[in-house]
């Protein structure tokens, strides 16, 4: 429920660190599946699985309902699911999140009205790994799934395409979800809406259609999100671009620590970063926006659930990465050779900690504090595409043009932008909106900045004298009203309608000094301004994260080219040129996973634009008793 008490609740947990999603921390067998010792408890590990987040893809009872495209079992079945890399958390893992056994990442969402119930995708679909070693699995969270999230999408679009056009097929469609309300003409009537369903995911598809197939494990995240907000949001299909610059799914512990996150390292982290780097990515996974301004409460209508976003982030402040060591102990993986490590150090030391600095996870320090080295393109040399494509694509703002850059200040927007600055533009007007209908407080990162104007603006309304506010927490909980809730509580006080016109163009006033912030903080990236038009020349760079769990995040290198850590000890020529990716079969030896086909298998070709194993030569000139020690110590971060 959306109130403002629950707002200040997620806000005091993400900004002052409070532990406020489980009691107790817990470790062991949930059920079918053991989960890793990595900081959280069932509750948080049920939130992160299962927390809807804004990404309506069908109804949901269309997804009980749907047959798969060749057959008559159901799209919903278990080993369909599991076939494209969807983990189960328990074989009857239900919840008050999970009521019917969903995989992990899918979620019962709300569309954009509130009113139906749909099927969602969260950012666990992503980001926990399933390890296999001698038949005993292990879940890991906030690791590198192996999740084929092309696979998923094409597969629901050809069985609802084929629902679409087979009456028999959809006849068993409509009879199942009708019950005993089937008639002909109440078929008919879900045929007409059925329709116009499978052609907004048609839509979706044609925006996101790949020439570079990504495969399990990957996605070219980029694009797939610029593609939503610069097409369809903006009414312009022609802005859309293939996503031919497929990444792997990086692993999320630590993430709020780090400075940058994603892998072109060009938007910070600091400040409401994290909030607009989510939104961001809702907004490419299915999320609806309506670019209609609203008057009151003001920004762009979603379907983003931004309170859920940051109860998502929050459970990623205590997510710490996976030990080898427990593994080792539970006899699953094989112990670590101290003086094999004692030399690994040696040789990080003097090889690696440059750009891959050692973190302790038990003192992360403050958020975005963890320096994050950034690598020009021309000094790793690993395959361009991803960082080339997003430093040079401009777009058509369609019907942006002419509103202000940062939603409600600077300056107009021209006919052609950046395509990085219009989404900028709406992230901000979605966060916006929902600030104003829902209640969001204020992030501790503003607040200092806008204390004064926020105290002084609720002394105004409340026609109390000025002067200084002793109880900071009462002006933020003022703010955190919505303008319906204002507007009531100022009629019911017996406030003139001027006053109440005053209070809320004042209040609209404040909230732009708000989002000229989120604004700098989320979306302006690294690099030289170019005033004209919004446009800037942004660096062509990777990232260089730190190396703590490594060792369950192959494959390696931003687009996942490279199968193990040994392989990537190697010189260009000897890493494999094809190799299998889907397994969840675990190589304590070279560390990575195991390369075969299986059921979900895709052969990645290193020999294509966008899975180049190019670059990142580091370490490979080390003697191979060194390059041994190396692994040996990796296995220990």
């Amino acid at each position: 429920m959306r109130t403002s008490m629950m707002k200040m609740f997620v806000y005091l947990t993400l900004c002052c660190g409070v532990a406020t999603l489980g009691a107790t921390e817990q470790t062991g067998d949930y059920g079918d599946v053991p989960a890793l010792n990595q900081g959280w408890t069932e509750q948080d590990r049920d939130t992160f699985y299962h927390l809807p987040q804004g990404s309506p893809i069908i109804p949901y009872e269309y997804f009980n309902a749907l047959e798969q495209a060749g057959t008559e079992t159901l799209f919903s079945d278990r080993a369909n699911l599991e076939a494209m890399g969807m983990l189960y958390w328990t074989s009857q893992s239900k919840s008050a999140l999970n009521p019917d056994n969903l995989p992990i990442g899918l979620t019962i969402d709300r569309k954009i009205l509130g009113i139906e119930p749909m099927l969602g995708m969260n950012c666990a679909a992503c980001h926990v790994t399933e390890l296999t070693l001698n038949g005993q699995k292990t879940l890991i969270d906030g690791g590198v799934s192996f999740f084929d999230f092309g696979r998923f999408s094409a597969d629901l679009l050809e069985a609802l395409a084929r629902t679409d056009q087979d009456p028999a097929k959809f006849d068993r469609f409509a009879h199942r979800l009708l019950g005993k309300a089937y008639t002909a003409a109440a078929a008919d009537k879900l045929h007409r809406r059925f329709h116009f369903v499978w052609q907004r995911r048609t839509q979706w598809a044609d925006d996101n259609a790949p020439d570079v197939q990504p495969g399990p494990g990957r996605v070219d995240a980029l694009n797939v999100i610029l593609n939503r907000a610069t097409s369809r949001m903006l009414e312009r299909p022609d802005n859309a671009i293939p996503p031919n610059a497929p990444v792997s799914f990086p692993p999320l512990w630590g993430a709020p620590y780090l400075t940058h996150v994603q892998y072109n390292g060009v938007v910070p982290n600091q400040g409401a970063g994290a909030l607009g780097r989510n939104v961001g990515q809702v907004l490419g996974v299915f999320g609806e926006v309506s670019l209609v301004e609203s008057t009151i409460p003001g920004g762009y209508f979603s379907s983003v659930h931004i309170d859920n976003l940051q109860s998502l982030e929050a459970t990623l402040q205590t997510l710490k990465p996976p030990r080898w060591s427990e593994l080792a102990g539970r006899g699953v993986l094989p112990k670590l050779k101290q003086p094999l490590l004692d030399a690994g150090a040696s040789v990080y030391a003097a090889n690696c900690a440059e750009c891959h600095q050692v973190v302790h996870p038990e003192n992360y320090g403050k958020l975005a504090s963890i320096p994050v080295h950034l690598m020009p393109l021309k000094d790793i040399g690993t395959d361009g595409a991803a960082a080339m494509g997003f430093v040079s694509r401009l777009v058509a703002t369609g019907p942006l043009e002419g509103r202000p850059s940062a939603y409600v200040r600077g300056e107009p927007m021209c006919a052609t932008s950046q395509a990085n600055a219009v989404l900028g533009h709406i992230t901000v007007g979605v966060i916006m909106h929902d600030v104003g209908a829902a209640g969001i407080p204020l992030l501790e990162s503003l607040w200092e900045d806008l204390k004064h104007r926020v105290v002084k603006f609720c002394g105004d309304w409340l026609g109390r004298e000025h002067g200084p506010v002793h109880h900071d927490s009462s002006a933020q909980q003022k703010l955190a009203l919505s303008d319906d809730d204002l507007v009531k509580e100022m009629q019911a006080e017996g406030a003139s309608d001027q006053a109440i016109t005053t209070a809320l163009e004042a209040r609209r006033e404040d909230r732009s000094h708000i989002y000229e912030h989120l604004t700098k903080d989320s979306h302006e990236v690294d690099g030289e301004r170019d005033d004209k038009c919004h446009q800037r020349v942004q660096p062509a760079q990777y990232r260089a994260r730190p190396l703590d769990g490594a060792w369950a995040s192959a494959p390696y290198l931003h687009n996942g080219s490279v199968p193990t850590l040994k392989d990537l000890l190697r010189p260009v020529a000897e890493r494999p040129a094809q190799f299998y990716v889907g397994s969840s079969e675990f190589d304590p030896v070279n560390v990575g996973f195991v390369q075969e086909k299986t059921g979900r298998g895709f052969s990645f070709d290193t020999r294509i634009l966008g899975n180049y194993n190019t670059g990142h030569e580091f370490g490979t000139t080390l003697s191979e008793a060194d390059k041994l020690a190396l692994i040996e110590y990796l296995k220990s971060l």
